[in-house]
């Protein structure tokens, strides 16, 4: 009988963590505009951080937290062993515009842990509002109702009471929900991925257009708003682990003949991998992404950046509309940090022109006028700008801008053959890696085509957990660590590149 025995305990263990994976899933309201799913067992498996039942930071991934204790990831992956948080049970994060912009819900098996862990890390006392256990501190409620952690930010200021109010109608289970849409519930329940996201285009918009950076980030690169402004019905994101790799693949849902499909068909052109020829294999970050420059230009947010420059002192006289309109291909920036400089980057520029000997020329021209005679070497054009030069020239049909702070000697990206089959096929994509100690972590994730995108995550070392590795990657990311100083205006585009013509100098 002891076989029997074994497997009703097993069956009772199996049913108690379906039934609270089920019961936060019903938690969701059915108007939320999106759903993110964490499945935690599966999460914590790949990663190496379950030891038995409990949390244990694996110690090559507790250096990199200690080393960087004012990430929000590391804070939360330090305080982890402590929540007591049920490691069977799955969690969620789910968006509203409601009292809740956004609420996280998990499952606990120690609330008294969880209790006292929050307040010591949020610097506040649960209490009983509205009957319900909780801590209102800032824009943030917390709250345990028995062995269910809330934690939700509200959208806009009010009193305890009432965002309290608002968490006990989300952990009653009242109203309708979102497990009764067949389709997002699907997705939800996607059994091959350890996190899977659902999220509406309106709601997308809605979140982003709350966020400071994102506002920021949109008037300095306008283009994102091909995404965000566009009439995209949904977005569906699925990201598996495994301890080689970690795959991602998103879906965009919208009609064929939508403004975004017919946006997007008219202005994407054939991606090449021929670009990576001008862009050093030390850069951090490369993105890129395939126009037909003549329709491109016509975007009215490329007339937006065009609008921005042209209001530029002197360099705005460039006619950066008709070097845009020669673009056939990819265009690629990739971006390094400088070791020298703190908050200062290298870059590079490179893209397929219809007509580079020409670009080049106008550029020359232009600086020639500036009083600004550049020194031709190698057939480079080469100026002084700061503390870098500034090479332009042509490999191939590739026109590029270096702006380095040393003298390249290390190799291109186009030696490396994961990044150079992935550009050779990507529409728009990001290639970003990371080093922590031997091991270079690679992520990249590009479109297919205009509905479908795939990315995955691995490292240089075989025998590396990737799962593991991806956090430790994460964790490294600064808070604010943008492509510029987070103190300047919002309105510092002009500022900044006004001074550029002051510091551009021929070679001595």
């Amino acid at each position: 009988m002891k076989w029997l025995k074994f497997w009703s305990l097993a069956l009772l263990v199996f049913l108690m963590t379906g039934c609270a994976s089920d019961s936060l899933e019903k938690m969701i309201p059915a108007d939320a505009t999106g759903v993110v799913s964490f499945d935690v067992p599966e999460i914590l498996k790949q990663a190496g951080m379950l030891d038995d039942d409990r949390i244990v930071l694996p110690k090559s991934l507790q250096q990199v937290v200690d080393d960087n204790d004012t990430s929000p990831l590391c804070v939360l992956l330090n305080d982890l062993p402590q929540m007591g948080i049920d490691t069977d049970s799955k969690a969620y994060l789910f968006f509203t515009v409601k009292t809740f912009g956004r609420v996280f819900l998990a499952a606990l098996d120690d609330p008294a842990k969880a209790r006292k862990t929050l307040a010591m890390r949020v610097g506040g006392d649960f209490e009983k509002v509205e009957g319900l256990d909780c801590m209102y501190v800032k824009d943030n409620l917390y709250a345990i109702d028995g062995k269910v952690l809330l934690i939700g930010t509200v959208n806009k200021a009010m009193e305890a009471s009432r965002a309290a109010k608002a968490a006990k109608g989300i952990l009653s289970m009242t109203a309708t929900s979102i497990t009764d849409n067949k389709d997002v519930k699907s997705i939800l329940h996607n059994d091959d991925a350890a996190i899977n996201a659902w999220m509406q285009g309106k709601g997308l918009k809605t979140i982003l257009g709350k966020s400071d950076v994102y506002r920021e980030l949109s008037q300095k690169m306008p283009l994102i708003e091909i995404f965000t402004e566009s009439d995209i019905d949904a977005v569906v994101c699925n990201i598996s682990l495994d301890k080689e790799r970690v795959e991602m693949s998103t879906s965009i849902q919208a009609a064929e003949n939508s403004e975004y499909a017919q946006l997007l068909n008219s202005t994407l052109g054939k991606p090449n991998e021929d670009v990576l020829k001008a862009i050093p294999n030390s850069m951090d970050y490369i993105f890129t992404m395939s126009v037909k420059g003549d329709n491109f230009v016509k975007l009215k947010q490329i007339q937006q950046l065009l609008s921005m420059f042209g209001k530029i002192p002197y360099i705005g006289r460039i006619d950066l509309a008709s070097i845009i309109s020669t673009v056939d291909g990819p265009f690629t920036i990739g971006l390094a940090r400088d070791p020298h400089l703190e908050g200062e980057w290298n870059m590079v520029i490179a893209t397929r022109s219809t007509d580079p000997d020409g670009v080049v020329k106008q550029i020359s021209t232009f600086a020639n006028a500036m009083g600004q005679a550049p020194e031709l070497y190698e057939n480079e054009y080469i100026y002084q700008y700061d503390n870098k030069m500034i090479r332009i020239g042509v490999i191939d049909g590739i026109l590029y801008l270096k702006m380095l702070d040393y003298e390249q000697t290390e190799g291109y990206a186009y030696e490396m053959k994961p990044v150079r089959e992935f550009f050779n096929t990507a529409l728009m994509g990001i290639f970003a890696q990371t080093r922590n100690d031997s091991i270079n972590g690679y992520f990249e994730f590009g479109l297919e085509d205009i509905f479908k995108g795939k990315g995955h995550f691995f490292t240089n070392m075989p025998k590396a957990n990737a799962s593991l590795e991806l956090l430790r990657s994460l964790c490294t990311i600064k808070t604010g660590d943008g492509f510029g100083n987070e103190e300047e205006d919002e309105n510092d585009f002009s500022s900044f590149v006004s001074g550029a013509i002051d510091k551009l100098q021929p070679m001595e």
